[in-house]
Parts: structure tokens; sequence; C-alpha cells
């Protein structure tokens, strides 16, 4: 996240710059020259109102590992394809049928938290955070129970072993990984291992479509949604009979296309979700915060008892009552607003210009990467008034209020037709996940008292040689303390 922390320090040292809403800045020889847009209205230009086509970064990046079959990578009709064949296993009422299966795997999270409580040891909270969402979106994507969180799991490992490989910039670290020998071969090897892994999911969901068809029960998997959607579009069959029954009966860039998808999905899912946990639980559990903490118990009491141990079956029991949780989710979207995982990047146009609303200046984007620079935005007072605090009520304020929320200016699934497929996904479990844990834990940090602080935080978010996403430093050190 160095680039995103620099982007701080431009519009703080040159407030001028910062006035335009954007600044151009030449990465040679790491990268191509990138425009940074952090004034919401022309972030809408280029990503809502007019959606630019990804930029080359995703092709070198993440070509290796989805061959950029994935709907990262994807662009036009292609997208629009994939995109509606995926999205009914993100739609909120196939999440919710399937959040009893979440709470197994949060129930083990809990309990290995108790344990670390017990022990009174400083653990890295993010590495069990993401072993947790890991886990869960092994349920969402493939029904399937991963025991990433008690067990070493040969799909994690290679999943993760894959994402050292991968080349994000022209920086010395990505240029050694680049001409290493070794690269190719080893890419191949973990590649093959993820695809070994999918292919029994694959295969049973297209033997569950040929033995019940599309009228087969719920709760669905986005797998076999997906499995569903393709071959009630693709094949058109009325004769039952003929139904394909494995995945040798399909066509084979239909089986690509799912690896490549299921990849990016539990990817995106464990990463983004894992550190966005690790991060509430910080913030809520800041002295200064004690307040939201106590706003937010206070909520979870309301809805799903006084008990905190009876709150599991509550949830069971009507999976809908996370969406009676409305300070909660205000606490998730407060934490993404001050640490957004990632970005969009995008390719400027010949003849595309972004144009700013009030002075009406124009901007070239030809010859640039445009990035919208999420992090820097969500942060200017100018619309976010506290910028660096945690305010959650900043979410429930009412139009005309300081605090009220304006149009584009929340953007950490991004907005538009690209905007995060597993939004949802990623809001659903993080509700049930805090609503299962803050009323019987506290969190302490323990970061060096003289560990440096960044935009006022010790647990300031990084980005690695070996990650592509944004992760508290040093992996969030805490300390798990039970409540009486």
């Amino acid at each position: 996240m160095f680039g995103v922390i620099i982007a701080h320090f431009i519009a703080s040292e040159y407030p001028d710059i910062a006035a335009k809403g954007l600044f151009y800045l030449d990465n040679w020889p790491f990268a191509d020259p990138m425009i940074w847009v952090f004034e919401p209205d022309m972030a809408a230009q280029f990503i809502q109102d007019h959606s630019l086509p990804k930029s080359r970064l995703y092709e070198t990046e993440f070509g290796p590992f989805t061959q950029c079959r994935d709907l990262v990578s994807l662009e036009g009709a292609e997208w629009k394809r994939w995109r509606a064949i995926f999205n009914p296993g993100f739609s909120a009422k196939n999440l919710v049928s399937l959040v009893p299966t979440f709470l197994q795997e949060i129930r083990v999270f809990t309990n290995w938290l108790k344990k670390t409580a017990e022990s009174g040891e400083i653990i890295k909270l993010e590495d069990q955070a993401m072993k947790l969402t890991i886990d869960i979106i092994g349920r969402a994507a493939l029904g399937a129970r991963l025991h990433c969180q008690t067990t070493d799991s040969v799909f994690k490992d290679a999943m993760e072993k894959q994402i050292t490989w991968l080349v994000p910039d022209g920086t010395p670290s990505s240029i050694l990984k680049l001409i290493n020998p070794f690269r190719r071969p080893i890419m191949w090897y973990h590649n093959r291992t993820m695809k070994n892994y999918f292919m029994p999911f694959i295969d049973q969901g297209i033997a569950e479509y040929s033995q019940n068809g599309p009228s087969a029960a719920e709760p669905k998997t986005i797998n076999s949604l997906a499995i569903k959607a393709y071959l009630t579009e693709k094949l058109a069959i009325q004769d039952s009979d003929s139904l394909p029954t494995s995945a040798s009966d399909i066509d084979q860039s239909f089986i690509d296309m799912t690896i490549s998808q299921l990849k990016i999905f539990m990817f995106a899912g464990h990463d983004t979700t894992g550190t966005t946990l690790s991060f509430a639980l910080y913030l809520l559990n800041k002295p200064e915060n004690a307040s939201t903490l106590a706003a937010l118990r206070a909520e979870h009491d309301a809805v799903l008892g006084p008990d905190p141990a009876a709150a599991e079956a509550q949830i069971a029991a009507n999976p809908n009552i996370l969406n009676a949780l409305p300070y909660t989710l205000a606490v998730v979207k407060e934490t993404l607003r001050l640490n957004p995982p990632a970005g969009t990047v995008r390719k400027g146009q010949p003849g595309f210009f972004l144009t700013h609303p009030d002075t009406k200046t124009q901007y070239p984007t030809d010859g640039f990467v445009l990035f919208g620079c999420s992090h820097l935005l969500q942060r200017l007072d100018e619309y976010y008034p506290r910028p660096h605090e945690f305010v959650p009520e900043r979410w429930l304020a009412a139009e005309g209020d300081p605090l009220y929320v304006r149009k584009n200016t929340f953007r950490s699934f991004e907005l538009g037709p690209r905007n995060c497929i597993g939004q949802e996904l990623a809001l659903l479990e993080l509700k049930a996940i805090l609503a299962l844990t803050v009323r019987e834990m506290d969190v302490e940090a323990c970061y060096a008292d003289d560990a440096p602080e960044v935009l006022g935080e010790k647990a300031y978010q990084v980005m690695l040689p070996w990650q592509v996403t944004g992760h508290p430093k040093g992996g969030m050190p805490v300390r798990i303390k039970m409540r009486g």
C-alpha cells in the first residue's frame, strides 16, 4: 500500500493539487504512468458513467493465476455473460439460505479464540481470520468444509503459494520473480493442484443437475447455480436422458472458465474479508471507541437476546435476523471506509477526458492508467467529517445531517456495472462473525509502544511483495481476553 500512503502525503503537502481531485504520477520504471483519482464524481465518470476497460496490469498480474478468464479481468460481452451466469449464487436470498453452514465455521473460529484467551499468548489475528473466511467461501462456493482453520489444506497452500509468484509491477522484487527459471513450472504445478481440487465439485454439480434438473433442492452453492445457469442457457436440453453427467460431457471452455472463477472467488473472498474482520475487531477495541463497541453490543442484546451463547441458535433459526442489525452493518462499512482492501485500475482512452464537476477543467487519459484511489477519497474531510475517526453513526445519518454519506463517495466495493460480485457475501459473513464474537471477548492490540504510526494508526495497511491487496501491519498482533 506504499502508493496509497504516498497519495495521502501528496494531498496533504500540496493542497492545490488535491483541490483538482486527481494527480498524474510517473511510475517509471516500475509501472505505467497513472492518474490517481479521488474526486467522487470524476471517479464515477470512468467507472460508472463509462466503464472503461481494465488496465493491462490485470493481465500481467492475474494471467498466470486465472489465465484472465476471471470476472476481474474479462471484458465486454464475455464478461457480461459470465457475470450473469455467476450472479445467482451471490444473490442475497441464496446467501442467506447458506448462513447455517457459515455458522459452523464461525463456531470453530470462536472456539479457537477462547482457547487463545486461556493461553494468554499474543497471536496474529489476520492469519486465523483468513482461515475462517476461506472456510466460509468454501461453503458458499463449493458446499464443502475445507477445514482450513484446523488442518493443512492442499488447496489453500497451492493458492497462497501461487499468489506469491504473481508479478504486480516492475519493482526489483517482481523482476526477480519474473526471471526466476523455476517460476513457470512452479505456477503450472499449483494451477494443476487447484484444478484437481475443483474438478470433483464440478462433476458433482453436473451430476446433480442431470439427476434433478433445474428444480433441484435449495440451498444452492455458487458452483451449482453457475452450472445450472450455463446448462439451462447453453444446452437447452428437453430430454433428461441426454443431459450431461460429468465434466467430460461439457465444453472444456466452461470447465476452464469455472475453475478460473472459483480461484478468484476463493482468493478475493477470503483475503479481503479476513483483513476487514481483523481491522474491525482492532478498531472496535481501541479505548477511544469504547462507546461504539458498547452500542454494537447493545444492538446484539436487543436483537439476538441478552445471552450471547444463544445467538448462534437464534441466527440459525432465522438467518434473516442478520438484516435487522443496522449498527453492525454500519460498523462493517466504516471499517471498509478506513481500510478499503483494493481499488480499481482502468485503461485511459484516446479522446476520453475526465471533467472536474465544479471547474469543468478537462484532463486527458490516453496513455495513462486510471486508479480509483478510494483510500484517499474516503478519508477526505470534504466528504467525511472527522475522516480519520471511527464513526459508524455516519452510515445511519439522514440527508441533511453533517455526517450524511453523499453519493459516489463510498467505493470500497466499487460502484457501477463492475462492482464487487461478492459484496453481499462479505457483508453477511462479517455481520454474523461480529454478532458471535464481540459480546464474549475483548481484543487487545499488541503493537510495540514505539511502533510507527501511519494516519494515526499502528495497524495501518501494507502490501508486501507477495501480496496483492492491503493487509494490517504485522498481521494484527493481539491478545484475546474473555469477558466476565
